[in-house]
């Protein structure tokens, strides 16, 4: 990771710097709920299995929407043009 004073200011630089910090805490939160799959040290239905896969992939699905989302917006911006 760069020092503060390094980080480079724009908004891909602040994007890039976030992205990189949020996806990493996002990802050791994953592997922390994959670890509760250990019939050695926890008890758990089928059904709990299935409504937390549920709720991470609901989660995903957002960011998914999201990022569309700004996406189209950005590709319709710009085009407009009197005639």
């Amino acid at each position: 990771m760069q020092a503060k004073e390094d980080r480079d200011r724009s908004p891909e630089g602040r994007f890039k710097y976030l992205a990189e910090k949020r996806v990493g805490k996002a990802l050791t939160a994953i592997r922390s709920i994959a670890n509760l799959s250990d019939r050695k040290n926890y008890e758990y239905s089928e059904d709990q299995v299935i409504q937390i896969i549920s709720a991470l992939d609901n989660a995903v699905q957002e960011v998914k929407d999201d990022f569309a989302r700004n996406k189209r917006q950005r590709e319709r911006g710009g085009n407009f043009e009197l005639k």
